[in-house]
């Protein structure tokens, strides 16, 4: 349900990375994430509509310099709160 802005508000993007949905599955993740670390090679990556970071932080954990893209407030500020509480490699 958009928020006031527009986009997706601070409840659908707590709650988005609990989703038990496929598209959450590392199985469906994990050839993603392989797929685009090889394709940067060395280089970094951008992601358009990185949202809560699903597939931005295990790419950046493969040691990919991610820039993402987002317009929802709430999403951008809750990838950015996963990405500093994720241990460093």
């Amino acid at each position: 349900m958009p928020g006031e802005d527009g986009y997706f508000d601070e409840p659908v993007a707590a709650r988005y990375d609990d989703s038990e949905s496929e598209m959450f599955d590392p199985a469906v993740i994990e050839p993603v994430v392989d797929f685009l670390a090889e394709l940067a090679g060395g280089g970094a990556a951008l992601e358009l509509g990185i949202g809560t970071g699903r597939v931005a932080l295990p790419l950046n954990r493969r040691g990919v310099r991610v820039h993402g893209i987002e317009l929802s407030p709430a999403w951008s500020t809750s990838c950015g709160r996963s990405l500093v509480q994720m241990p460093s490699a």
